[in-house]
């Protein structure tokens, strides 16, 4: 079975020059074009999203069928305005802006997270946790909830 698109997470230390290791659990799933060029750009929770070319651009055309309303347009110019363009060097960091640290609050280290296909998230560890983290009894059923609740485990009504 051959599978495309990245999965789990991964925490690596961030240099004072702003660079910081790409994982090798995700970085193997990459060809060396994609690991060349890819797009880094402010996402939600102040948190950065890393994209594959072919990943933008699914995204891209996404953001592009929206309704165009003054909300939409002004997030559009946000978007546009904090993306740019990165790539692994030779020893397979990426680096990240000064402008990228600060929004996402990353100073000695990031935590990459799986998004979909071959998009990551880039989190401060400590706001990921907040957010996503299991930290009650309430975040474990919510979790299990997921799984449950529309048949998706294939376990219908018990959940044992």
């Amino acid at each position: 079975m051959s599978y495309e698109s990245f999965i789990g997470k991964a925490k690596t230390a961030i240099d004072e020059k702003g660079r910081s290791s790409f994982p090798k659990e995700f970085r193997r799933l990459l060809s060396d074009e994609e690991g060349r060029r890819m797009v880094i750009s402010f996402g939600p929770q102040r948190s950065l999203i890393l994209f594959s070319l072919a990943e933008y651009e699914k995204f891209m055309e996404a953001l592009q069928a929206r309704p165009k309303t003054p909300e939409t347009m002004t997030f559009q110019r946000r978007f546009h305005s904090s993306t740019h363009f990165v790539g692994l060097d030779g020893q397979n960091r990426i680096t990240l802006t000064r402008e990228d640290m600060q929004y996402a609050n990353l100073s000695d280290e990031v935590l990459f997270a799986a998004r979909s296909g071959k998009t990551l998230e880039l989190w401060n560890p400590t706001t990921y946790n907040a957010v996503y983290g299991f930290n009650s009894e309430a975040d474990y059923a919510s979790y299990d909830k997921g799984f449950y609740d529309d048949g998706f485990s294939g376990v219908t009504g018990d959940k044992h």
